[in-house]
């Protein structure tokens, strides 16, 4: 069996070594690549095929992870992106999905969502963790629905 190969975009080791570990015991996943820095994770989504990126949104600046999401707009085909956040949901993800991530979640989640999280991007799904993900799903799908008119 090939696993699928993501890549770690964050600035705090401690979270990247705590996802590799937990991203690890399921044995269809691995880590391919860890990294700080953005222009690294940018030769390197260009270089190697991933199935799957997570990057903190305040990578490089507040909204850093955000603005790298969108500057790979139009490159050649990115990995799914994954962003992971310390905010609250309310806050970042509907911003996040309507960026083109494909999922939001938040660190306090990461023992027990990063899995779900990861195997539902990888299936073609959204995600977002928390209470409110199920709301903010249905927000952003109202908001990319196209109207409907009648004549």
């Amino acid at each position: 069996m090939v696993k699928k190969r993501i890549i770690v975009l964050d600035d705090e080791p401690l979270i990247a070594i705590l996802m590799k570990e937990i991203i690890e015991e399921d044995p269809e996943l691995e880590i391919g690549q860890i990294t700080s820095k953005k222009t690294e994770f940018l030769s390197a989504i260009e270089t190697v095929c991933f199935d799957a990126a997570i990057v903190d949104i305040s990578v490089g600046g507040r909204e850093g992870g955000i603005e790298l999401l969108e500057s790979t707009k139009g490159k050649s085909v990115p990995p799914p992106f994954i962003m992971l956040s310390a905010h609250d949901e309310i806050h970042y993800a509907l911003k996040c999905l309507q960026a083109g991530a494909r999922a939001y979640i938040n660190k306090r989640y990461i023992c027990t969502d990063i899995v779900t999280c990861v195997k539902k991007v990888l299936d073609g799904q959204l995600f977002v963790s928390g209470d409110r993900g199920e709301s903010i799903l249905r927000q952003y799908s109202k908001s990319t629905s196209p109207a409907i008119e009648y004549l």
